[in-house]
């Protein structure tokens, strides 16, 4: 056991005491995954919680690859990232942001040369007070503080 083992086959490993398996998967590489087999609830918890892998199954060697809905990767050495199913589609995936403005508004008064009436606007759109803008555009509005323009 000292190469990366990579196909169809599952070690055995039998220890003196079971919780001596915590101290040997830490004593190693991070492993892909850890297949305990234990109806031991407080060796599940520590098995969960004092070690480092990819994934924990317990009392089960397959289901994990027929469950799609949970991601499989590994930690460290083992690999990184999440793959199956969805993971899979996900991880090798770009997300492209796509912005679409209409030129149906245009709020002219966020572009230069500034004054303040066209701060004013600006402030009450980025409010969404939509009666403010009204107003400020009716002239009955005043600001109550003014900006220094210069």
């Amino acid at each position: 056991m000292t190469e990366e083992i990579f196909g169809p086959l599952l070690p055995i490993i039998t220890l003196d005491k079971i919780e001596d398996s915590i101290d040997f998967i830490n004593s190693r590489p991070k492993p892909l995954a850890i297949y305990a087999f234990t109806h031991n609830e407080v060796l599940r918890k520590r098995m969960v919680s004092e070690t480092s892998s990819g994934s924990v199954v317990f009392n089960d060697a397959v289901i994990q690859f027929a469950a799609d809905t949970i991601p499989f990767g590994g930690i460290g050495e083992s690999g990184i990232g999440k793959y199956h199913g969805k993971f899979s589609f996900d991880t090798f995936s770009h997300y492209k942001a796509i912005l679409r403005r209409s030129f149906l508004t245009e709020f002219w008064f966020r572009f230069p040369p500034w004054n303040n009436y066209k701060l004013e606007l600006f402030e009450t759109a980025y409010n969404y007070d939509y009666f403010g803008m009204l107003l400020v555009i009716l002239g009955l509005k005043r600001s109550r503080m003014r900006f220094d323009i210069n």
